[in-house]
């Protein structure tokens, strides 16, 4: 498991943008997402180009403008239809300089470095033009002022055009004083991927919890290749019914539980990928979307830094570490 943690999977983005983009560059969407009223919220922008037929994997890192903890409880996003992923992420819970800000390709941010497996992802969309995920009442994701977060894009253009890419995403607040619970979460990521030419296959991932947690959203993440996605629970020793399936690898499908899913310590899930490879080349596990994922993500309260759901058996036989 990568230390990719997702501080909401479905629910953070937070607060504060980037300088105003150049307005010739800026593309127009039909009804460009309005921001939140100062007092409210906030929202973060991210805009860049992908050329004719190509794929484009862009990092913007810019810093949170705000001066106070902001503790978000609803988001709303707005991207191109059909973007592979939108991620913001940061590489602590402290004011960080370390990337200078800019944009990137992340190829070239990331690199051989451990910087991937450093992030902190807390807010992650695919696929959907536009939705709104909300947190239960006095439920928030807190936010510390001055972060230096990593707003990443990408996104495959197949067309004979350029296409103008943009992502915004509205952060909503609620007063400190009405906060009861925080949220947390992170990835479970299988890293270990082998899907011979011709070939479909199964790969399934058993986890843990290693705290008690209540379990708020759930969501997938393969390539094209993918064409299930499947969690059941698990006890620890014994996989129970399937109760989450995914056909479509363009969507995350992100489902909120309510009531929360409640998650002894020592108990989790069973996660499993299905590919079918029509290729003429082996794949493997890797960032581009000629490669494969199968990640579970998982967003959940209380906020605990040292939750996670530990990889305890997995088809291959390959256990890894966070």
């Amino acid at each position: 498991m990568s230390r990719l943690i997702a501080l909401p999977l479905a629910v953070l983005c937070l607060a504060g943008c980037p300088a105003e983009p150049d307005p010739v560059n800026e593309p127009d969407p039909v009804v460009p997402l309005e921001p939140p009223p100062t007092e409210l919220g906030f929202q973060l922008t991210m805009f860049t180009t992908a050329p004719a037929g190509t794929e484009v994997w862009r990092c913007e890192v810019y810093d949170l403008p705000t001066t106070d903890l902001a503790a978000v409880n609803w988001v709303e996003y707005q991207q191109n239809p059909g973007t592979h992923h939108m991620t913001l992420s940061t590489l602590g819970l402290t004011p960080d300089s370390t990337i200078e800000i800019g944009q990137y390709d992340c190829q070239d941010l990331y690199g051989d470095s451990s910087l991937m497996q450093d992030q902190i992802m807390f807010f992650g969309a695919q696929g959907t033009d536009q939705d709104t995920m909300h947190l239960p009442e006095g439920v928030a994701a807190n936010f510390p002022a001055g972060l230096r977060i990593i707003h990443e894009v990408h996104y495959v253009n197949t067309t004979a055009e350029p296409v103008d890419l943009y992502s915004r995403v509205n952060a909503w607040t609620i007063p400190q004083s009405v906060v009861e619970e925080q949220i947390w979460g992170g990835q479970v990521r299988d890293e270990t991927i082998s899907i011979p030419a011709g070939e479909t296959v199964t790969e399934w991932t058993r986890c843990v919890m290693n705290r008690d947690v209540e379990v708020l959203f759930l969501a997938s993440h393969t390539h094209e290749l993918g064409i299930e996605f499947t969690v059941a629970p698990f006890d620890g020793t014994t996989t129970g019914d399937i109760f989450y399936t995914n056909d479509d690898w363009h969507d995350p499908k992100i489902i909120q539980y309510d009531p929360p899913l409640v998650i002894p310590a020592g108990q989790g899930f069973e996660y499993a990928c299905t590919w079918r490879n029509d290729r003429d080349e082996d794949v493997s596990y890797g960032l581009e979307s000629t490669d494969e994922m199968c990640n579970l993500a998982i967003v959940h309260t209380p906020m605990d830094l040292n939750a996670l759901c530990e990889v305890v058996e997995t088809s291959d036989g390959v256990l890894w570490a966070p």
